[in-house]
């Protein structure tokens, strides 16, 4: 009898313990809201360590919430204008609960670029737009004939849009685009096997619906923050 009574205790201990860590960890999805402050990289950023809080800083950053952009031009701890903290080694800023992914670098304006998350789970995306050099085919036409006589590649920088995927288990970048996205979903056979099965214009097409199913099947769970 004695020998079941602590059988028993040490069953509803375990059961106790594993509602308790339950409650400790929770699924990241649009509703988890990350701490506040600057991180160096994706690991810091899910243990909710920040390296440095808002609190504590001053500067000059400029908040776009309808666009997840935020765009910073300094950050320096108060009182000290002449410690500029390095954007080059703070890789996610995390405002009001939504982290923003370091983009790029406006070197023209002197800003630097970091973009929000627009899914959150799993396979987080983010998108951002850029201008980068694009070749343009130019052709002089004969007004008479109506055939063109001259032409000419003209390289100019047009805005771009880049799609990224961060996979926040591992903490890896990707491209997001098809050839990226089975490879992420490899855990998941029906989602790879569906996208297979399409054309690859289609496929693409179908590769944000895919992310979401992905991240409904396999949430990950993070500790709560405090």
């Amino acid at each position: 009898m004695k020998k079941c009574s602590g059988l028993l205790l040490l069953l509803g201990l375990l059961v106790q313990l594993s509602g308790q860590a339950a409650v400790d960890s929770v699924a990241v999805d649009v509703n988890f809201q990350f701490v506040d402050g600057l991180y160096p990289n994706v690991a810091a950023l899910k243990a909710h360590r920040p390296a440095l809080v808002f609190g504590n800083l001053a500067g000059k950053l400029v908040l776009q919430e309808e666009e997840y952009l935020l765009k910073v031009e300094s950050l320096y701890p108060k009182g000290r204008p002449d410690l500029a903290i390095p954007l080059a080694d703070i890789g996610v800023i995390c405002f009001n609960g939504l982290p923003y992914f370091r983009a790029y670098e406006d070197s023209l304006r002197q800003f630097t670029v970091y973009a929000g998350l627009r899914v959150r789970g799993r396979l987080s995306y983010y998108t951002y737009e850029q201008q980068q050099p694009d070749t343009v085919l130019v052709k002089a036409y004969n007004p008479v004939t109506g055939r063109p006589f001259r032409q000419q590649a003209i390289i100019r920088t047009l805005p771009q849009l880049v799609e990224k995927v961060v996979d926040l288990a591992t903490g890896l970048y990707y491209d997001f685009n098809l050839e990226n996205m089975l490879h992420l979903l490899a855990a998941d056979p029906a989602l790879v096997s569906s996208l297979r099965e399409l054309e690859p214009a289609e496929a693409e097409a179908r590769l944000q619906r895919c992310l979401l199913i992905f991240d409904d099947r396999h949430p990950l769970y993070l500790p709560k923050p405090e």
